[in-house]
């Protein structure tokens, strides 16, 4: 019937796609032969051989199909003389199965050495085996007669001792399984069933294949250890100096597999860690005790791999610590980037602190301008250790202070060295074995220190101490961040109080009241002011208005209106002639570059006869006005912004007030409050005048309250009001 292999040059025996050519070769032979009725069984005998010789077998050689009295011989040759894998039957191995299924299926099947390899042959009858062949133990024991040798490359003897036999099925049966894998993958490209498998993957696989030897050799071991029911297999081979290469290419081509399987373009998932040890093991020792033997040097003893498992378990927890330590200085430096007091400096730090170094108790203390040290945060020490550190001079000789002082970190490793260097620790933590504290210095100012205290006795090893020392400097930078903050807040409130009225003067039978809000965190200056001054008998200035821009420049030119103004009244007393000159003067005081705006109310409260109130506007919100019986009227001043034009838009307004009546003067910054786009406006500002509130203070009081819990306490601009209340 015809012989199909490479020394007839078929071209289908150079791929993978030789197990398709070889299914559909045995269903064309049998109905040649007159057997139709077991074309399905030979089709899956000759799959199966042909998958064994690529897997197992260094690669299909040739298939040979022939007529028998009684059915259908197939004989299939591969490169090497290593016996066919029955394998072990598993949950996880996909291969090794299909000698199983041969045998099977076949009548009469075995295996003949011959010059480049051997042939492994079976017939198809349609009949079950009949036991005349070769069994499982039979090939095994076959396998170690001296019948079977044949001219091979010198061999070295290497010892890799016992492995425990699960392992080591498990292990092969999970390379079997991505051999397969790609096997059929490049199978299915060839005849076009699926996409072509990338060149990378191919060249991978060719790796897989060279070690096909030594990995069968192994395989082997553990299925007799299976056989003898013995837990662990002692893994001796015979290997050609040559397996050395092969075995490098190898794992490192699994290594690259794994990245297939972890990134899920396989099927078959990445190895599991302890398999991918033993290889690593195994492998490596292979490589130098033949590559010894090759030299004609006596391999060094292998190392046990139970000694390798120790290994590598003292190096996963090492990496564990690191990776751990690592990880919580990186939550460090998270809660750090939005910490802007002491505190939650000190909680970030502290927390992660003493969990990494499983401390019994940790704390900062800063140095302050008082000889008592500051403590921000502190976790595990009760509460007369707490007092003892706040009552912890800088000169005190104890661990905290001395490092502050010093600049050196302190490591107090037994008690009797925490006696011998600190006595005074005995006293103050009776039951700290060891403690470490560690100067927090940055760009060479020490800021205070930080400690932690240990029941038991530590070493504080390089990586301890790395990270405690890494912990210091992280907790350093964040405090002076939140240092140089808060000494800009404090000059910010000095300098935006600079800008305001101290107090507000007393007018008879009129009720004054006055709000401002910053924006944000409070850390810049505004641009809003307020202002109340006497300018002579029974008559009284007020101001307010909104300055362009935020910090330095803002306050400048809020400084130039409020002084421009108070200037003025010196002079003059309309309310529109005082506007228009002040926007004289900012218009005067501009560069040519510069944008120097404000919107401003300038008003008179004239109580000489009754109470009344004529303002002059420059582009300001209205004013607001309660009447005695609840009614609010909304009183529009207009006029353009100042500071703009030459000569700007003045409008003007005179309002009467008796008593129990209450208008607010504010600026835009109530109006624009918003939350989700929702503007509080000037039916927020109705809305609060509605309730009857009472004097000047409450209704100053409620404004601001409403206009925060509209934006939930987030302005985006700051805000200011000034409330005129006629006493009843």
């Amino acid at each position: 019937m015809g012989v199909h292999g490479a020394e007839t040059g078929d071209p289908v025996l150079e791929g993978r796609s030789v197990v398709t050519h070889a299914r559909a070769l045995a269903v064309q032979r049998a109905v040649e032969a007159g057997r139709a009725d077991v074309a399905d069984d030979l089709a899956l005998v000759a799959s199966e051989l042909v998958t064994n010789a690529l897997f197992h077998g260094g690669g299909c050689r040739g298939i040979e199909f022939a007529a028998v009295a009684d059915g259908v011989r197939i004989e299939v040759r591969d490169h090497t003389t290593a016996p066919p894998v029955f394998g072990h039957a598993s949950e996880t191995s996909l291969t090794g199965r299909g000698v199983r299924l041969v045998a099977g299926l076949s009548a009469r099947w075995g295996v003949d050495l011959e010059p480049g390899g051997k042939v492994v042959w079976a017939e198809v009858t349609g009949e079950v085996h009949d036991g005349t062949g070769v069994d499982e133990q039979a090939l095994l024991a076959m396998w170690g007669d001296d019948e079977w040798d044949v001219d091979q490359p010198r061999r070295f003897h290497v010892e890799l001792g016992d492995v425990p036999t699960d392992l080591l099925l498990a292990a092969k049966s999970h390379v079997d399984n991505i051999v397969r894998e790609f096997a059929l993958a490049s199978g299915g490209a060839d005849s076009g069933v699926t996409a072509e498998l990338p060149q990378h993957l191919s060249t991978l696989l060719d790796a897989v294949d060279r070690f096909a030897e030594t990995r069968l050799a192994v395989k082997h071991h553990a299925l007799d250890a299976v056989h003898r029911g013995e837990q662990m297999t002692r893994l001796a081979l015979d290997l050609p100096a040559s397996a050395a290469d092969a075995a490098e290419e190898y794992l490192s081509a699994l290594d690259e597999v794994d990245v297939y399987c972890r990134a899920m373009r396989m099927l078959t998932l990445e190895t599991p860690p302890q398999h991918r040890l033993f290889r690593h093991w195994y492998v490596s020792e292979l490589v130098t005790q033949l590559r010894a033997a090759a030299a004609g040097q006596e391999p060094p003893p292998p190392q046990p791999f139970e000694r390798r498992i120790l290994t590598e378990l003292d190096r996963l927890v090492t990496a564990h610590r690191a990776s751990d330590r690592a990880a919580r200085l990186y939550s460090v430096a998270a809660a750090l980037a939005t910490a802007d007091t002491p505190e939650a400096v000190a909680a970030a730090v502290l927390g992660e602190g003493v969990a990494a170094l499983g401390a019994a108790g940790g704390g900062i203390l800063l140095a302050t301008d008082a000889d008592k040290l500051a403590v921000p945060g502190a976790v595990g020490y009760d509460e007369k250790v707490l007092e003892r550190l706040r009552n912890e001079s800088r000169d005190a000789e104890l661990p905290a202070a001395v490092a502050l002082r010093t600049g050196a970190a302190v490591w107090l490793e037994s008690r009797a060295e925490r006696d011998s260097r600190f006595p005074e620790l005995a006293d103050l933590e009776a039951r700290t074995v060891s403690l470490c504290a560690v100067p927090l210095e940055v760009q060479g100012r020490r800021l205070g220190a930080i400690r932690f205290s240990f029941n038991k006795p530590r070493l504080f090893g390089e990586d301890e101490r790395r990270f405690v020392l890494t912990l210091a400097a992280q907790a350093a930078q964040a405090l002076d961040r939140t240092q140089l903050q808060n000494a800009r807040f404090d000059a910010s409130r000095r300098l935006q109080r600079s800008l305001l009225p101290r107090t507000l003067p007393d007018i008879p039978g009129v009720g004054l009241a006055a709000i401002y809000h910053p924006f944000g965190d409070g850390m810049e200056v505004g641009g809003d002011f307020y202002d109340v001054w006497p300018i002579g008998a029974g008559r009284w200035a007020l101001a307010i208005g909104d300055a362009t821009g935020t910090g330095p420049e803002a306050a400048a030119l809020t400084a130039l209106v409020r002084n421009t103004l108070r200037t003025l009244t010196m002079t003059e007393s309309e309310p529109g002639a005082i506007v228009r000159r002040l926007n004289s003067v900012l218009v005067a005081a501009s560069e040519p570059d510069e944008e120097r705006f404000c919107t401003a109310m300038f008003g008179v409260l004239d109580t000489n006869e009754g109470v009344e109130l004529v303002l002059a506007g420059g582009g300001h919100p209205p004013l607001f006005v309660r009447r005695a019986g609840g009614a609010v009227e909304i009183v529009p001043v207009g006029g353009a912004l100042l500071g703009a034009f030459a000569e700007p838009e003045v409008d003007t307004a005179r309002v009467s007030l008796v008593p129990g009546d209450t208008a607010v003067l504010l600026t835009d910054g109530v109006l624009e409050a918003r939350r989700d786009g929702v503007l509080f406006d000037t039916d927020g500002v109705v809305r609060v005048l509605s309730d009857e509130l009472g004097d000047a203070h409450t209704v100053g009081v409620a404004l601001q309250e409403a206009v925060l819990a509209h934006t939930d306490g987030q302005l985006s601009d700051d805000m200011a009001a000034v409330v005129v209340n006629v006493v009843g």
